[in-house]
């Protein structure tokens, strides 16, 4: 848990910047529903949503907002979001199998 704790801060604080130019760039998001969300997450043995918002709300002090299994082409992704100290909503994403940081997502 530490390991990832440390990989999600590395993230946060990398480049905020970059994350607008790829937005354009980004394929949209399509994010599940609850039902659907605990089947998979069953069926795949995906990450616990829950544990990976709460070690990304204590690397990027702040508080946990929201999780959400979101599908990007043929991957599941957790959109986690977390309300900082100074009011900004970020927003992070994580690949669903592994709990790593999405390669394809910055913080924005």
């Amino acid at each position: 848990m530490r390991r990832i704790v440390s990989k999600i801060l590395a993230f946060i604080v990398a480049a905020p910047q970059a994350a607008s130019a790829m937005a354009a760039d980004r394929p949209a998001l399509q994010c599940l529903p609850i039902a659907e969300t605990r089947q998979l997450i069953s069926d795949r043995r995906l990450g616990d949503p829950f544990a990976l918002m709460q070690a990304a709300s204590v690397a990027a002090h702040a508080e946990p907002i929201n999780a959400r299994l979101c599908r990007e082409q043929e991957e599941l992704v957790y959109e986690i979001s977390l309300l900082r100290r100074d009011g900004r909503v970020v927003r992070i994403y994580l690949d669903a199998a592994t709990g790593q940081p999405h390669a394809g997502h910055k913080e924005h």
